[in-house]
């Protein structure tokens, strides 16, 4: 699902989802020799994609507060909706301490 956006993916997408192989591969980062049934991983690909989404909720609040722009958000509410704001790295870095 591109929202027009060359190379981004929309993640609030019900139909988007985390990769079974990368969050295989990711938890075998820390447990190699663990055996991860196919529902664990199904499991912790959904609470990715919540974890995901949630940072990127925050992130945009974060975005907003500095520009003073309002965010047009999942159901499409809000005051201003001519003006997107972009959701930086450094908005990400303020809301990891949460």
């Amino acid at each position: 699902a591109n929202n027009g956006q060359r190379g981004r993916t929309n993640i609030t997408s019900p139909t988007t989802t985390i990769p079974s192989t990368l969050t295989r591969q990711c938890l075998q980062l820390h447990h190699p020799n663990q055996r991860i049934s196919n529902d664990a991983i199904e499991l912790t690909s959904e609470f990715l994609k919540m974890f995901v989404v949630e940072a990127r909720r925050r992130a945009a609040i974060e975005a907003e507060c500095e520009t003073g722009v309002e965010i047009i958000d999942e159901e499409g509410d809000t005051n201003s909706k001519t003006k997107t704001v972009e959701i930086r790295a450094d908005h990400i870095a303020k809301i990891a301490a949460e």
